[in-house]
């Protein structure tokens, strides 16, 4: 590797100070880019990823660290180099570009574009030489070069047709109406219901992704329209991703996604967006079932958050690699040999028949092809005593494991996903009654007051080192937004829904459309197409997040205005919904919101402590929860203030049923709802 530093040796993000050192003469994003791509006539060559991206790692090294490589590079090309973490709105347009071009997307994303940002070819991953019907990078290149010099008015052709078709595409949904809400809704449920996997859980074959919202959306339905079969494929799907490789058997924690389709070995990233998503998900699982189990997935989401991406001052960093020492999952596998040393005869029997320990193992480093690593995943559950016994040994080999090399940690903040994991520990506060939990969401959304947010209330999406950046992106503002309500039924501080109004207003205000409907993703108008996003994948689109906290800050507060601009957004996803429901499980989550009575649970006077303990004992997703102040920004809600003794209200809309006051009443009146529509 060329110890000379390039243009990115100045940069915050992790991902790019990977490639200060790179023979490539790797830019930064920005106008600088545009300006030298114009004045020496080059197309640009932007290669977008992120710090623990396991196929960025391998065409750095097998690419961008060849010097023959950076020759053709740096002659022929302007390099740019992006962090899809830190500039998602870059990353939107230019993946929107490869999947029309080639019909798949991923990363590294490699996209050839003209001088004044137009794409004009583009792929993912290009291994150095071609085979398999796959071009290699150094042919490419020569290809592409070739076209510019040979072919430029037909390249600049297609780089204005397919820049219109982006334009168009990040329009996103055709506005229009909803129509019958509940016709959506079952004709969703059926679609997501269609993908379930009977034989290993999930929806969806291999690769297969955790996607939190799918089994969220269907866990309530479930309790809405009384259905024991959703909750039993919710259930098995949850059981199956904690037995699964995806969690990690000895330290805790989801990785990113199963290779295979019966979850058993992982791509090894850990992703701070899908741990904060799952941690709430499975919290409302256990409430649902009133299983031990997927409560301890939620302690061990907590440990591992706490011990691995916890920052000073109370931040959560971004993500830890797949890699260490440059070998895919070297860090979390073992070879039999390895816990045969570790374990006690007894706790060596169960390694063998409860995680699976072979001699031949399970997972092979394809650039790295040793043999005998095994993944642990759970083949059973242990019973009666072996659970001690498994966990003895869970505890030696978490020890060991300490030893080894840990793969990098990208220790960048970012709002959006540190705002899931506000809402992932709020919804365990509130339906495991834990204070330590709702504590630990504060001390974040802290960590964010202090960092990341601006004098107006509004948050810029990037920190790391003291340093912020500027960004606006609807993503922090709508996760921030759901974090806020969220955080306020779990802590019952009215505090937090003012200043989640603030925020709502000047949501709206930045990234609405009235004319086309639905919410901007970002703000940069310097971008050849501004985008709208209307897809719920690993995370949930700034559109139906914004959508379902608007819904719960409109009925918390009794301000019909959020309620209204939660229904626009309704409307401009609604043939989105109806077309493709698989792509919008979060959508469907807050359609069914929005369709459902406005059932409120309202908490008053002193020692309400009690009551919210009881209300979190028994599963209500259709009831939000708050309590009654002078200082709720409701008028009714403040009319309630006046109790002395802890009480009660369950009310739909302002229509109240007699005060409680006991625990014990609490609960029964709550499962009595549940007993008529529940599972």
């Amino acid at each position: 590797m060329s110890q000379k530093a390039n243009a990115l040796a100045g940069e915050v993000s992790p991902y790019l100070l990977q490639h200060a050192h790179n023979p490539v003469d790797w830019m930064p994003w920005g106008e600088a880019v545009w300006r030298k791509a114009k004045e020496d006539n080059k197309p640009v060559f932007l290669s977008i990823g992120y710090s623990t991206c396991h196929w960025c790692h391998v065409m750095e090294r097998e690419s961008f660290e060849s010097e023959a490589v950076a020759e053709m590079l740096n002659r022929d090309f302007v390099p740019v180099k992006v962090d899809r973490e830190e500039r998602p709105d870059v990353d939107r347009v230019y993946m929107t570009a490869v999947q029309a071009m080639t019909g798949q997307g991923g990363w590294p994303l490699s996209v050839w574009v003209t001088p004044d940002g137009k794409p004009f070819y583009g792929g993912t991953y290009f291994p150095p030489t071609g085979g398999h019907g796959r071009p290699g990078f150094l042919d490419a290149l020569r290809q592409i070069s070739a076209a510019w010099r040979e072919r430029r008015e037909e390249v600049g052709a297609w780089a204005e047709e397919l820049a219109a078709r982006i334009r168009q595409l990040g329009e996103g949904s055709a506005r229009g109406t909803l129509g019958n809400t509940e016709t959506i809704l079952a004709e969703g449920t059926d679609a997501l219901a269609m993908e379930y996997d009977r034989k290993h859980g999930g929806f969806g074959g291999a690769p297969k992704f955790p996607r939190p919202s799918q089994p969220l959306f269907l866990l309530r339905r479930s309790t809405a329209k009384g259905g024991e079969r959703l909750l039993e494929m919710v259930r098995h799907t949850g059981r199956a991703m904690r037995a699964g490789g995806i969690y990690d058997q000895i330290g805790d924690g989801f990785h990113r996604y199963a290779v295979d389709g019966a979850w058993a070995v992982p791509h090894f990233e850990k992703m701070l967006y899908d741990n904060g998503q799952l941690m709430g998900f499975y919290a409302e699982l256990a409430a649902a079932t009133g299983e031990r189990w997927a409560r301890e997935v939620v302690e061990g989401i907590d440990r591992y958050l706490q011990r691995d991406l916890a920052l000073p001052g109370g931040g959560l960093a971004s993500a830890e690699d797949a890699d260490s020492e440059g070998v895919e999952g070297k860090f979390y596998v073992w070879t039999r040999g390895e816990v045969r040393k570790t374990a006690s005869n007894e706790e060596f029997r169960l390694a063998e028949g409860i995680w699976g320990v072979t001699e031949e193992g399970n997972f092979m480093d394809p650039h790295h092809p040793a043999r005998g690593w095994n993944v642990l995943a759970r083949k059973r559950w242990a019973q009666g005593e072996e659970a001690g016994l498994l966990e003895s040994l869970r505890a030696k080999l978490e020890k060991k494991r300490g030893e080894r090399v840990r793969p990098g940690k990208d220790d960048k903040v970012l709002t959006s996903w540190n705002a899931l994991a506000i809402s992932g520990y709020a919804r365990a506060a509130r339906w495991g009654g834990k204070r330590c939990d709702a504590d630990r969401a504060v001390e974040i959304l802290g960590f964010l007051e202090g960092n990341l947010m601006r004098g107006d209330g509004t948050p810029s999406h990037r920190w790391r080192d003291g340093q912020r950046d500027d960004l606006h992106l609807l993503e922090d503002y709508a996760g921030l937004l759901q974090a806020l309500v969220d955080l306020q039924q779990a802590t019952l501080e009215p505090a937090y829904l003012i200043r989640a109004e603030g925020l709502a207003e000047k949501m709206l205000e930045r990234f609405g459309d009235p004319q086309g409907g639905g919410l901007w993703s970002g703000t940069d108008t310097s971008l050849i197409a501004r985008m709208k996003d209307d897809y719920d994948g690993a995370e949930p689109s700034g559109n139906a997040t914004a959508a379902l906290a608007l819904i719960e800050l409109g009925r918390l507060t009794d301000q019909p205005r959020w309620s209204e601009e939660a229904a626009k957004i309704l409307d401009w996803l609604g043939e989105r919904m109806k077309r493709l429901p698989q792509a919008v499980p979060h959508a469907l989550i807050a359609l069914q919101r929005f369709s459902e009575p406005h059932g409120r649970l309202i908490l008053a006077g002193e020692g309400w402590e009690k009551l919210q303990v009881a209300a979190g004992q028994v599963y209500r997703p259709d009831l939000l929860i708050t309590r009654a102040t002078k200082e709720h920004p409701s008028e009714f809600v403040r009319r309630l203030a006046d109790a002395k003794k802890a009480t009660a209200y369950l009310c739909e809309g302002q229509s109240c049923q007699l005060p409680l006051r006991e625990e014990r009443e609490l609960i029964q009146k709550l499962r009595v709802k549940s007993r008529e529509v529940g599972p």
